[in-house]
């Protein structure tokens, strides 16, 4: 689908520079209009938050150009509504984007990132000693403590075992002090648009998504969504920042070798989760019963598992890259999503991307 608005730009782009060639006023207008769109294309393509207003920009002086040479160019007006259709959604997402920066803006105005303590040997006594290994295999030791993290991950999300994975990229800010979390979603379902939000901080938490990033089909909210964000935050310290994991609201009890379980406390929740390490280090499998599926109508309380594979050195840190998104319901196992981290920084203090 966005191929196909790509290619109607730029045939509206060559329409408007024939436009020189016959109109018998205003040719200059007609040139503007089609860099305009080219304009358009570039940052449509390349997924460019104000894509729409470039476009927006175009379409409106494309319109009074048509208007005025009425009899010669009025089929112009279809690509033109073919387009305002494009732009309209393109604003959608902008406006998406933009609540999402507001909520990381603030936290980061709230919440210094400046001091450059380091984790040292004396803040991991507390751990049992396979998370210990686990923090020195990621690199943790001896790195700045963490105040927030930002992540940006690739991958694929669906309702139904059935289904095909939707498309999707991921970026997300954390914060450690008191924990908070923002995620945001942008992916494509039949071709078609879809943006979402998820947001975790003392107030409470939310989870919002639109159709064509207008038509919300999924707006959770509540105690219950809360508590299972709550272990998504823990699962966020456990996979992308092994660092956070000094943190003394987390409670540990040794099950074997390989084997702990984690209590995270954030007021009025806490939930707890089963690590699985292998012998070096590695942390493979994490395991929940706090956590909810949901439609934002429907809670259902199953398992959740996020087995960790594939790590890499990425900034510094040797991380698990792909991760599984399963349930266990009870006609069986389902996995509803995968993901792999692309990017992470710690302890930000820049403006947003």
């Amino acid at each position: 689908m966005k191929n196909i608005f790509l290619v109607l730009i730029l045939l509206h782009a060559g329409i408007h520079f024939i436009g020189l060639l016959k109109a018998n006023q205003f040719g200059w207008l007609w040139v503007v209009t089609g860099i305009l769109l080219l304009l358009f294309a570039w940052l449509y393509f390349n997924n460019a938050k104000y894509a729409w207003f470039a476009g927006m920009v175009a379409l409106l002086i494309s319109q009074c150009l048509i208007l005025s040479n009425w009899k010669e160019a009025r089929y112009g007006t279809i690509l033109n509504l073919l387009l305002l259709v494009l732009v309209v959604v393109e604003f959608g997402a902008f406006r998406m984007l933009k609540k999402f920066d507001r909520l990381v803006e603030s936290e980061l105005k709230s919440h210094a990132t400046n001091r450059s303590q380091l984790i040292t040997e004396a803040d991991m006594v507390h751990l049992p000693p396979i998370v210990k290994k686990y923090l020195r295999y990621t690199n943790s030791v001896g790195k700045p403590k963490i105040l927030n993290f930002r992540a940006v991950f690739m991958g694929g999300m669906r309702s139904n075992p059935g289904d095909s994975y939707m498309p999707m990229k991921t970026m997300q800010y954390n914060f450690t002090e008191e924990p908070s979390r923002f995620f945001r979603f942008t992916a494509t379902k039949a071709g078609m648009p879809v943006s979402g939000i998820h947001s975790y901080e003392t107030s409470g938490a939310i989870f919002n998504v639109k159709f064509l990033n207008w038509f919300s089909f999924i707006d959770a909210k509540g105690d219950q969504l809360k508590q299972a964000e709550t272990v998504t935050v823990l699962n966020d310290f456990c996979v992308i920042a092994p660092g956070a994991l000094i943190d003394k609201r987390i409670q540990w009890e040794q099950v074997n070798d390989t084997v702990v379980i984690a209590r995270f406390t954030n007021p009025p929740f806490s939930v707890s989760a089963i690590l699985h390490f292998t012998p070096d280090g590695q942390l493979i499998n994490f395991i929940s019963n706090d956590r909810f599926e949901t439609d934002g109508k429907i809670y259902k309380n199953y398992p959740w598992t996020t087995p960790v594979s594939d790590y890499k050195v990425i900034n510094g840190y040797r991380l698990g890259t792909k991760a599984g998104l399963w349930y266990d319901r009870p006609d069986g196992r389902f996995q509803y999503g995968r993901l792999e981290l692309l990017e992470v920084e710690y302890n930000v203090t820049g403006s947003l991307d």
